[in-house]
């Protein structure tokens, strides 16, 4: 079947939700709600979240949707296992692959041996998609073929904390407010909406953005 991958610039502006950020160690490298969670039943590709009738989107706006959804449930499974080391580490493969896994499976290990904690949560407080290739044909359905959305998010960290066994903070106190988040989520088994992955963080730690 003739194919063309959509690949275009858009700015997709996401309401500001509770979320975290990748602020551990990992974010120096590869490695921020809306909380509804994509699940699939029957076609994969298009039945969306529960709510609104999706079928009128596209598949360029579809994908769009269901990644950055992968954003918010990637950050949500984190928390959960950065506060509770009684949850499976495991459950970290559903939502990142790549560096991200590798890095912030690694951070989780450390704050477990070490009994660090986490507490409270980070706001989103601007996210756009910047960029984004979606396999579809030239009937604009979808078609089987790697997919990936460019997400750029500022996030307030102030509230996001970190705490060692003996109470002290195991985090830069001197941390900037907003920082910077340039995500990328991959989906090698596109149109499959549970295929997408967190993969990589291009911005430097603690980079700064300006809040809207």
């Amino acid at each position: 079947m003739a194919h063309n991958t959509i690949r275009q610039t858009a700015v997709t502006a996401l309401a500001a939700t509770t979320l975290l950020v990748g602020v551990t160690a990992c974010s120096d490298t590869d490695a921020a709600d809306p909380t509804v969670e994509l699940t699939a039943t029957g076609d994969p590709a298009f039945e969306g979240p529960d709510g609104p009738d999706t079928s009128n989107k596209t598949p360029d706006e579809l994908a769009r949707e269901q990644a950055l959804a992968k954003v918010n449930d990637f950050y949500a499974v984190w928390a959960r296992l950065d506060a509770d080391p009684a949850v499976p580490i495991e459950q970290l493969d559903t939502v990142a692959g790549g560096p991200v896994l590798d890095g912030w499976r690694a951070d989780l290990t450390l704050h477990r041996s070490q009994n660090v904690r986490s507490d409270g949560a980070i706001t989103v407080v601007d996210a756009k998609i910047t960029d984004a290739g979606i396999p579809v044909g030239d009937d604009g359905k979808a078609i089987s073929g790697p997919a990936w959305v460019h997400v750029r998010a500022c996030t307030d960290i102030s509230g996001m904390t970190w705490t060692k066994s003996d109470g002290s903070p195991a985090y830069d106190v001197n941390r900037p407010q907003f920082v910077l988040a340039q995500l990328t989520v991959r989906n090698a088994d596109w149109p499959d909406a549970n295929g997408w992955r967190v993969t990589s963080d291009a911005a430097a730690r603690y980079a700064p953005c300006d809040a809207p």
